[in-house]
């Protein structure tokens, strides 16, 4: 069956498209594939842990301010790629406040969220966000004129919450002439008279280096860390693993069974994105081989691709567990995020600290 699925998509590829541009390409796919809506409820899980927990706290402090128009805080959301941080923002915006309404006078919207590109300039990220506002904007702009635009539509349509994943983007390969310009900028948001904006900021750990560097910054700034799961939380696990395998739509995989917790642990070394990676990637293999369930192999099979290793040692196939070895091949956890220059970006960094 896999044979044959990896087959039809080398065939899918070879259809001609040239007269397709790629939105119209995928939504014709999408028309003839009954399969579509489950891949995208697996793509579109979000499960609260305990770090959801804290920062939901903090936000919701946040949120009081919005309502008292007071001056702009930060939550600063970090740790390596992988460890869960997208799913903590993806909790915090489902707030029901935050959602974007019409009025007689347009689309009103409490909250902005975008994802910084890889790679990020100052002006490239205020286009991103030129963009989510729903604005046409020329490439003409100088990087002032771009910030005068976000500035005046952030007011413009009500937003109070502006959420920036991947933002180590925009500090990779910057001197520290333009570091100090993007701090700044974060903090003219942050101390608008007419509009300030409660940021909530996520990245890796250079993120955190970064706004500690900026004292205007940092005293403005919440640090919220996520770290990896130990051995020592395993109910923790258990009850993310049992809320993963429903959400995913296939409750009966057995997640939190026997050893399983042990062995998505070792597999993600601890980090809960990378639990839900893993099982994402499984879950998809599932849909498409029309499984009834998340099955061992088809979790050992989302293994396997980034670090082909042998059964023998696959952490969801190898009969003992404690016999596992760290795979030479090491998986580059960095491309779930198609980050860019991050070892350029931490060498600058601590250079400059």
């Amino acid at each position: 069956m896999m044979k044959q699925l990896i087959e039809h998509m080398h065939a899918l590829d070879a259809i001609p498209n040239s007269s397709l541009d790629n939105e119209r390409k995928y939504r014709r796919l999408r028309r003839d594939n009954p399969k579509v809506a489950k891949l995208r409820a697996i793509k579109a899980i979000d499960i609260a842990t305990g770090k959801s927990a804290v920062a939901k706290q903090y936000f919701d402090g946040l949120l009081d301010r919005v309502d008292g128009g007071l001056e702009g805080l930060c939550l600063v959301v970090y740790g390596p790629t992988g460890a869960g941080k997208t799913h903590i923002l993806k909790h915090l915006r489902k707030d029901p406040i935050l959602q974007s309404f019409e009025t007689e006078e347009g689309i009103q919207r409490p909250m902005l969220a975008l994802d910084a590109p890889a790679p990020c300039t100052l002006r490239t990220l205020g286009m991103r966000m030129l963009k989510h506002l729903g604005l046409p904007f020329s490439r003409a702009l100088r990087e002032h004129e771009v910030w005068d635009c976000v500035v005046a539509n952030l007011h413009a349509q009500g937003v109070g919450v502006v959420f920036i994943d991947e933002m180590h983007n925009v500090l990779s390969g910057r001197k520290d002439t333009e570091r100090e310009k993007i701090a700044m900028t974060l903090k003219s948001l942050m101390v608008s008279e007419t509009n300030p904006i409660q940021l909530i900021l996520s990245g890796l750990d250079v993120l955190s280096k970064f706004i500690q560097k900026y004292e205007e910054v940092e005293r403005r700034s919440h640090f919220l860390e996520v770290t990896p799961l130990t051995s020592r939380d395993r109910s923790k696990a258990v009850r993310f693993l049992k809320d993963l395998q429903v959400q995913l739509g296939f409750p009966g995989s057995g997640f939190d069974q026997d050893d399983m917790p042990e062995r998505f642990m070792i597999a993600s070394q601890g980090y809960i994105g990378r639990i839900a990676y893993f099982a994402q990637e499984a879950a998809a293999l599932a849909v498409s081989l029309d499984g009834d369930i998340i099955a061992a192999e088809y979790l050992a099979e989302a293994y396997r691709r980034p670090f082909g290793v042998s059964p023998d040692n696959n952490p969801f196939l190898m009969a003992n567990i404690n016999q596992f070895r760290t795979p030479k091949r090491q998986f580059n956890y960095d491309d779930l995020t198609k980050l860019k220059g991050r070892k350029k970006l931490e060498e600058s960094l601590d250079e400059a600290a």
